[in-house]
Order: structure tokens, then sequence, then C-alpha cells
């Protein structure tokens, strides 16, 4: 019955776990295994926030049957040793489905082989016997026999995922790791069939280094955010670092790992250049420079915060100087800079606490050059890719046999609690037991239900409009390249689709359950401004709320205000503009002035944009008042009740 089962999911936190250990072998078998598994989960790393860039992945032709072999293959280009294969999934939403696992194979082979015909395949490991459970975001680590070497690697599989009546093999990234460097990272690749739509999905996707799962670092406080570049006024500005290994040593690899400010830290991939180029030397003006990585002829898709790999073979240098020839662009600037720059040899990270040397540079803050050779990204500590990716593996191992075990846990006490009803005198006192847990128990899980719907609005929200609003924006800036009158039309197309966006970002972080408190709230209406307002005189005079408030109310409040602002910024020729938060007499005051051109609010012109204004305020309860006219800029004014009773504490 429904009820048992509901008593054998709470068992560990009431009275009955001690009596279900006492009298079952089994229920105390799994109990210690859980119990052990808990233990081993809190020294694995945790599982990292999406890192999905433009290009997702790998996505081959659909099936009308999962029962359909599909492969795709890497060239190492000569015969190498390799210690793992690592499939990382791609993390894209379809329908009611949300995006992580997208793709991923039920059943599946990893083979290798000296030939690209695979005429006499080695068996790395094989899954086709039975489904394979769905790894979400999380890598798949496969480790190869001792001894395993070749020249090709060939993934196959023979159940592909099923998409409604339709059926596909996908795959974000295959890492082939060889004492902890990846070997595998620009591979050739080839497969049985593809679904091109570049740069989203190709083949090379697949060996790009550009994955879901971002750099492997473990998040601890940092000493700064790397090296950075002294801002620029135009892209088209040479810069360049280098590191000194000091002395010429073999170089295996080299890594480059965008920034993520924490003054900025939605902008990941800060300052990544979008052309660039990656030299090793022996002497340090680079005067016979060897050319590791030359990206100079067309723009680089920005990696978010994955790593950039650059195997290297047969270089021994010295130097390694990474030279940027068109910068990112900022706020109306251009700037370069790196969060950390490694050189392997030897399977070693050589240019950790190197000296570090650049054509200029900020030296303050958290900038400087020894930053760019500590050993930490922006946000963690760089970890070792090898054993990082292997302990994802194991949390998502882990994981999924806590919900087996969960489950089994359940049939189990079900078992013992319908034969102890059925033989045991105490069946009654047992009954009224579960009962008082049941009544305790049941507003905690509506809970549940409620904060699980709320994270599936905001997976929906960011997987599907945020994957279509992305979509849009590449198109445009595919368009934007081809000569034509279209262009300032694609230029509007491809502007409204990064506001949208914005808007949709705004809407996600309204709906988490974390920021509903009032002091968020205000938060989120300063940096919005700051967002909205760049480049322009502003002011901001804000209360402190101090209690929690409904989505509804916080989100009518930052449509509105996102519109007065919008309407600012693209009208009003205005130079400064004040904002002004207060709690009037019980109700919530919102006042908004600028010193720009103003306008005749009766004008039909002007109607639709304050007529939305107006409809939300007066959902809330409230009023919308548009004072101005022609010369003289303008004010609008909110006033809206609260809810309840509200304080409000001076910020």
């Amino acid at each position: 019955m429904f009820w048992l089962a509901t008593v054998g999911r709470a068992v560990d936190e009431t009275w009955f776990a001690p009596a279900a250990r006492a009298l079952s072998p089994a229920f105390r078998q799994i109990a210690l295994r859980e119990q052990l598994l808990r233990q081993e989960l809190r020294t694995l790393p945790p599982a990292p926030l999406s890192q999905q860039s433009e290009r997702v992945g790998y996505h081959s032709r659909f099936a009308s049957n999962p029962n359909v072999t599909k492969w795709l293959q890497l060239d190492l280009g000569r015969n190498q040793s390799f210690d793992a294969i690592v499939l990382v999934p791609v993390d894209m939403a379809y329908g009611n489905r949300p995006g992580p696992g997208f793709g991923f194979p039920l059943r599946f082979r990893v083979e290798t082989s000296d030939d690209p015909a695979f005429s006499e395949p080695r068996l790395v490991a094989a899954f086709d016997d039975v489904d394979f459970p769905n790894p979400g975001s999380s890598p798949v680590f496969l480790p190869a026999p001792t001894g395993t070497a070749g020249r090709f690697i060939r993934i196959t599989a023979n159940r592909l995922w099923p998409r409604g009546d339709l059926a596909l093999f996908a795959l974000g990234e295959v890492f082939v790791l060889r004492d902890g460097l990846e070997i595998g990272v620009g591979a050739s690749v080839s497969v049985s069939d593809a679904y091109d739509s570049a740069p989203t999905w190709e083949p090379s996707n697949a060996t790009d280094g550009q994955s879901v799962l971002g750099p492997p670092v473990q998040i601890v406080p940092t000493p700064g955010n790397g090296w950075h570049a002294q801002i620029a006024k135009s892209p088209d500005v040479v810069k360049w670092v280098q590191v000194d290994l000091g002395a010429s040593i073999p170089l295996e690899e080299v890594r480059l790992y965008p920034a993520r400010p924490k003054d900025f830290p939605a902008r990941r991939g800060f300052g990544f250049p979008l052309r660039f180029r990656v030299e090793a030397s022996n002497d340090a003006d680079f005067h016979q420079p060897v050319m590791l990585l030359g990206q100079t002829q067309e723009d680089f898709v920005n990696p978010a915060e994955n790593p950039v790999f650059i195997p290297v073979h047969d270089v021994t240098a010295r130097y390694v100087r990474v030279t940027a020839t068109k910068l990112w662009e900022r706020n109306n600037d251009y700037i370069f800079a790196l969060a950390e720059l490694e050189a392997y040899s030897g399977g070693k990270n050589v240019a950790f606490g190197a000296t570090v040397t650049s054509l200029d540079s900020i030296e303050s803050g958290s900038w400087a050059r020894q930053f760019l050779v500590d050993g930490f990204n922006s946000q963690g500590r760089i970890l070792n890719l090898s054993d990082w990716l292997r302990g994802l593996s194991r949390r998502r191992e882990i994981e999924q046999e806590l919900v087996r075990t969960d489950t089994e846990r359940e049939r189990l006490v079900g078992a013992l609690i319908s034969t102890s009803l059925r033989w045991s005198v105490g069946a009654v006192l047992l009954a009224a037991a579960v009962g008082v847990w049941w009544m305790r128990r049941r507003a905690q899980f509506r809970r549940r239900e409620v904060e699980a719907l709320r994270q599936r609005i905001a997976g929906d929200l960011h997987d599907e409009i945020g994957s279509n609003l992305g979509s849009i924006a590449l198109l445009s800036q595919i368009a934007l390249r081809q000569p034509g009158e279209a262009r300032a039309d694609l230029e509007e197309i491809n502007r409204v689709a990064r506001e949208t966006a914005a808007s949709m970002r705004d809407i996600v972080w309204l709906i988490r359950p974390d920021v509903s408190a009032g002091e968020d709230f205000v938060v989120k209406l300063r940096e919005t401004a700051a967002l909205m307002l760049a480049g322009l005189e502003w002011e901001f005079d804000g209360d402190h709320l101090v209690r929690p408030l409904s989505l509804e109310w916080k989100r009518e409040v930052l449509l509105i205000f996102k519109e007065a602002l919008h309407n600012i910024r693209r009208h009003a020729a205005a130079r400064k503009v004040t904002i002004r938060l207060a709690d009037g007499k019980g109700e919530f005051v919102m006042e908004i002035s600028d010193d720009g051109v103003g306008f005749d609010p009766n004008l039909p012109s002007a109607g639709h944009g304050l007529t939305s204004q107006r409809q939300r305020a007066s959902a809330l309860g409230g009023e919308w008042q548009i004072e101005s006219s022609p010369g003289q800029g303008s004010r609008m004014t909110l006033h809206v009740k609260w809810d309840a009773p509200t304080q409000m504490a001076k910020h």
C-alpha cells in the first residue's frame, strides 16, 4: 500500500528504524551500505553547475527505431597509450524533459584499434547487455585495461536515446586521459552520420575541450581573479602575456583558464580573447617562436569557464606566450584577461609559480601577474583533471546506487510492516504511530513538491526559452557577417534576443526559492539599474525590506521597473536618472525621475507602454503615475499596497 511505502521512505527518521534493523538482516545490510556510500560521497567533488557553451556537442541523425547502431570515432594521429576514456553528456532540453543527459545512449561499447575500419578492435568497456542509467550532467569515467594503446577510439551506440517517436545518439565531449593529461583534444572525429548545425552540433565539438562540466576546480577562496591587461578602446589592439619556465623543457600540454571575476560573477569567460595565438620559444623576445595554437583568422567561441586544452608534440621551450589579436568587449571597452595558465611536462604543471611578463598589466586588487600561475582560477583551486573526472563519475554511481537502496529499503520495510500488522498484537499501536507520523510529515512533503515545481519551472525557462533565444542570437550573428541592407534589422534582432535572454534570467531569479527575502529584491533592483543605465549618471536611494515578498508582487514590480528604465534609456536622451524607494504609510513607493527630453503622456504614441505599466500596478492594487512634458524630463511614481504590514529599515 502507498502509506506503507511512505513509512519505508522515512524509517530513518522514526522509531521504526531500530526495530527494522533488529528484525531484518537484509535491512541492516542496506542501512550499513547506505552509511558507507554517504561517507564516501562526502569525500568526492561536488557536481559543477552547467557550463554548456554554444558548442553543445555531436548529434547523430534521427532514427525511427532505437535499436539502430551509430558510432563516433576519434583519430589520435598516432598510436598512443591511455589510462581512461571519459564520456561527457549534453545539456539540451527537449519538450518537458530537462536538458542533462540528452542523447546519451542506453547501450554502447568503447573500443580501440590501430586501423580506422576496426577490423581487429580491442575492447575498453561494454554496456550492451542492459540499459545504462542516464548520467545526467555527470561524466562517465571508463578506466582502460593496463597497457591499452591505439590510434583510433570508437564509441558505438547500439541502443539509442529515445526522443518521442524518434531516437538519436549525442555526446558533449570525449576525454582521452594519460597521466592526467587530455591527449584527445582536437582529435579528428568521424561518425556514422551527423545532424550538423554549426556551431551547436557538429562532430568536431566532441573533442574541442568544451563541455557541460567546466573547469576542474575545488570552490574555495582564491588569492585573486587572475591576470588582466590594460583596458583598450578598440578590439584590434595586440596584447600579450608570457611565462618563463626557468629552463628549456619538453612540453606536453598548455591549458588556458578563462576568468570569472568576483565583481562580474555572471560573466563567464571574462576577457577571453576572440582571436589569439599561443607560441613557445627558447628566447624571451620570441624571435623564433613555435606555434602551438593559431586562432587568428576567425573568432573563437567563448569557452565560458571551460579550460582551453592545447596539446603539444615534440616541442622543447623555456617560454610560453599568449598573444591576443582581437580583444573581448566588456562595456564599451575591450580587455584581455586570463585566470590561469598551465604548462605540463612529465605530467606536472611546470608553470606553477613561474615568472610572468606582459606587454602591460593591471597590478591592483585581485588582478596581478602572479595570479596567472598561482594554481587557482577565479573561483577555486585547480584540481588534477583525471582525479576530478573520476570523482564526478563516482559521485554519479553512488547517487544512482542510493536511489536503488532507498527503493529496496522501502520494499523491505513495507513487507516487514505488513507482516507485523498481520501477526503482531501491536498492530493498532503501529497504525496509530504511522498516522501521527504521516500527519506531521504531510506539510513537509507538500513544501518539497512546491519547491520541486519551482525548480522545474526555472529549468524549463532556462533550458527551453534560453536555448531558443541563444539560437536566435546565433542566427543573427551569422547573418550579420553577410553584407546587405538587412544589417540594421538583424542587429535589432540580435539586440532584442539578448535583452529577452536577460529578462528570462530575471524570471528564473524571481522563482528561485532562496531569493524571497526583501533585501535580495532591493539588491536585484540595484543590479538591474546598474546594467540598464550603464554609461549614465544615476542615483539609487533604496530602503531595505526585512520580510519575504511574494513571487507575483516581485514579478510585477520588477517588470514595471525594467520597462521604465528601458523607456528612459531608449527614448529620454537623459544624462541623469534618480531612483528612490520608500515605505509611504504602509505602501511601497517607487519614484523614477530623469532629466531627459520629456514627452506628452496623452499622445497616442505614448499609450501602449504606459498602459502596460498601469495594468501591472493595478494588478497589485496600486497606481502608476506619469508626470512629464516636452523638454522638462519625466517623473514616474508607483504606489503599491503590501499584502500584510511590512516594515522597512534604512539601508
